[in-house]
């Protein structure tokens, strides 16, 4: 059975977040399987975590962004009772990979060597010129009368 979209995430959470760009939900659940859209470090006002003005326009922080980018995967899956240690698969996409080390950095605080499965991809672009990392992430986690409830109010 396919659902628990956005209908199933709280208006606190979906008020926490950037809204999409298209038309797509931040996450669709499939059993026990929870598949998120891609995730940047796009904030609800429009702006991107990470991005500081200089000289030359703008310098953007891939840390900065990376954290931001599993804070909010961790916010989502929230929503749904599900934790960042339900993921068995996270896809990232970085516009240079010479932020690798320092992205690999930043995700190494969230899960150690037995998280999920990670494929890291090099892209020429993201929806916006200031956003360095985008990341999809899948989570598992089982279903049931004891996780088949209405999404708690994490808030924000």
């Amino acid at each position: 059975m396919i659902g628990g979209d956005d209908a199933d995430m709280n208006e606190n959470t979906q008020h926490s977040l950037a809204k999409p760009l298209g038309r797509y939900p931040f996450l669709r659940r499939a059993g026990d399987f929870i598949y998120l859209s891609g995730v940047s470090a796009r904030l609800p006002n429009g702006t991107i975590a990470g991005v500081e003005p200089n000289d030359n326009g703008f310098a953007t922080d891939i840390r900065v962004q990376t954290r931001t980018v599993l804070d909010k995967i961790r916010t989502v899956l929230a929503s749904v009772d599900a934790q960042l240690s339900d993921c068995v698969e996270i896809i990232a996409f970085l516009t240079n990979m010479d932020d690798f080390a320092a992205y690999n950095e930043v995700y190494a605080e969230y899960f150690d060597a037995t998280g999920p499965v990670r494929t890291t991809i090099g892209v020429c672009a993201l929806p916006h010129p200031n956003m360095v990392v985008e990341m999809r992430a899948v989570a598992f986690m089982k279903s049931g009368p004891e996780t088949d409830r209405i999404p708690r109010d994490i808030g924000r």
